[in-house]
């Protein structure tokens, strides 16, 4: 099985013919597109005419997606590689020449009165009418065309630059673990080793080395949050999470409603940590080192192989539909899943709408948690195939709804594997199980108000990277509470994670809560329906990118104006804490 992914059918290089011809014809596009907007859009006569011109425009340079893609993916396992990182500094360059017309569209549409007579009057209006009206909602937020592409170019030597930094900086760090250098992606990995001993002198090398580029990261942190809070000023946002929650599609109130539920909860999903330290030896509360450690003595190690004859036969078990897709994704080498030297940590998957394609990027270890990692990625894949028979401009789904399907998929595998595991195994699944949604309810809360934290602070000044680490520590006691020993946290977990560079993407962390627990609402439906709930969950999918984020659970029957919904959510984790809690027990 060849574990690396193959992205021949996208380019085959940066100077590839195929790469050059179509970056040029990428340019030309915008520029017609640039000129035409200018000449076009300086009256509000003939809008549906307009409109129409400007959406089959848009749609069409937005399917050389692929260049971008491609650059993206080759940098991620190569990052070294000087030849990439030019080629997307020129893809960037490019790709801030649009921001003229994605502002004039907005200027354009903003001054249309009845936008919905105007819609009605066209079925390819019709069609991109979400897209449209949601256009017609920020314009009120958007700064004239001439300051956003200003704003966009700077961007190329501001935040962007910044990422890329930390980028270099968190991808070639290596850590000294018993007299050698290895990469940190290697050592995170050892949190999940058998070993006591590995697991807590992997967490103090991944610590020290941490301390190497503190400085750095903590320049970055400041240049891309300072950045931030500074444009969502100009476009008259009352914060940065207020932005985001515009472009999550959700309000306040369902923040507000989710995160009041987990904080009602946080005491008794605590629980989890102390049953797992004592599980572990320990006689109090649980060492940061060992919160991904096994516990069951029967805990196996998968290889890929092995992992990925298990996700299929999992998702066959959902659906012949999610099974044959998962098998397809292996045999078209869809995932590049080793470590490597000059590849980044983590794991992500992209998707190139215009192909009809995704790539999924992991670092796999061998533990059953990987092969849930797996399962994550290729949930968001299959969730991208329910949308690729919409246009470009209609495929865009917000950062909460993407953390759903996901979710879901790691539901569908840690249940198929408990139909056949024995006792012992079982500790270990439901453990997993217990461990991957704590991280997304609890460990997520910390980093929400780390984040929180941050950006309130920057407005002040300029943070120190100690200021960072305290403030880190802090969210970590606040959220874990007596469950996480306080004298080992991870004061240097905002370096390790790539969300907090991206100006793009603030407060990537809620998303990962309201997912999961979206996930278990629908996964109670399926056991309930059954083979009936797999139509409705094609819609939920299907939906997502075209709808406000409470009208696609409506469909599901779904409030998320309710906090008894997320209450529910977290009290079936709450029961997998109490079955994991008898087992355990019983066993020692």
């Amino acid at each position: 099985m060849n574990n690396d992914w193959n992205l021949d059918n996208i380019y085959t290089s940066v100077k590839s013919e195929a790469f050059i011809r179509d970056f040029e014809e990428y340019k030309k596009l915008v520029r017609e597109l640039n000129n035409w907007c200018k000449i076009n859009f300086e009256g509000n006569d003939d809008p549906v005419s307009k409109l129409e011109t400007y959406i089959k425009a848009k749609n069409e340079i937005m399917s050389y997606d692929k260049l971008f893609m491609y650059a993206n993916l080759a940098q991620s396992v190569d990052t070294g590689n000087e030849e990439i990182a030019k080629a997307l500094n020129k893809l960037e360059e490019a790709e801030a020449e649009t921001s003229y017309q994605n502002t004039a569209i907005v200027e354009f549409v903003k001054n249309i009165k009845d936008i919905e007579n105007v819609i009605n009057k066209s079925e390819l209006l019709r069609e991109h009418s979400f897209y449209i009206n949601e256009i017609k909602e920020k314009g009120s937020h958007m700064l004239s065309a001439e300051e956003e592409a200003v704003i966009a170019k700077m961007k190329t030597t501001g935040s962007l630059l910044w990422e890329k930094q930390w980028n270099r900086l968190s991808s070639s760090l290596t850590a000294e673990y018993k007299g050698n250098e290895i990469p940190l992606s290697e050592i995170r990995n050892l949190a999940y080793d058998r070993s006591a001993e590995v697991r807590k002198t992997a967490y103090e090398a991944e610590l020290k080395a941490y301390e190497k580029i503190e400085q750095s990261c903590a320049f970055c942190m400041n240049g891309i949050k300072g950045e931030v809070i500074t444009l969502c000023k100009m476009r008259g946002y009352r914060s940065p999470l207020d932005m985001t929650l515009i472009e999550s599609r959700i309000d306040k109130k369902i923040l507000d409603a989710m995160f009041s539920a987990v904080e009602e909860k946080l005491g008794e999903l605590q629980e989890y940590f102390l049953i797992k330290a004592k599980a572990l030896g320990h006689k109090g509360a649980l060492p940061f080192y060992d919160l991904f450690a096994p516990i069951a003595e029967s805990g196996r190690s998968y290889t890929v192989e092995e992992a990925r004859d298990f996700v299929i036969r999992c998702f066959y078990g959902f659906s012949k539909d999610m099974g044959d897709f998962a098998k397809s994704a292996f045999e078209k080498r869809w995932l590049d899943l080793m470590p490597k030297k000059g590849k980044v940590g983590g794991a992500y998957c992209e998707t190139i709408h215009s192909m009809g394609e995704s790539r999924i990027l992991a670092n796999f270890g061998g533990a059953f948690d990987d092969v849930i990692t797996i399962a994550h990625e290729l949930g968001h894949a299959f969730h991208n195939t329910r949308l690729f028979k919409l246009s470009e401009l209609n495929s865009f789904y917000p950062m909460p709804i993407a953390e759903t399907a996901s979710t879901f998929c790691e539901s569908i595998v840690v249940n198929e594997a408990l139909k056949t595991a024995d006792e012992n195994e079982k500790i270990n699944i439901l453990e997993n199980d217990i461990m991957g949604l704590t991280q997304c309810i609890v460990d997520i809360y910390s980093r929400f108000i780390f984040e929180d934290t941050v950006f309130n602070r920057r407005k002040e000044g300029v943070l120190s990277a100690d200021e960072l680490s305290d403030i880190m520590t802090e969210a970590q006691k606040k959220a874990y509470g007596k469950g996480l020993d306080e004298n080992y946290m991870h004061k240097y977990m905002w370096i390790c994670k790539p969300h907090y560079y991206d100006a793009e993407f603030n407060y990537y962390n809620f998303p990962y809560a309201f997912g999961s627990l979206l996930s278990k609402g629908l996964y109670s439906i399926y056991k309930n329906k059954g083979s009936e709930f797999l139509e409705l969950y094609d819609n939920v999918l299907a939906s997502s990118s075209t709808m406000p984020l409470a009208k696609v659970a409506e469909i599901a029957g779904i409030d998320l104006y309710n906090k008894e919904f997320w209450k529910t959510g977290i009290e079936q984790i709450i029961e997998e804490i109490d079955e994991l809690r008898k087992m355990v027990y019983n066993n020692n």
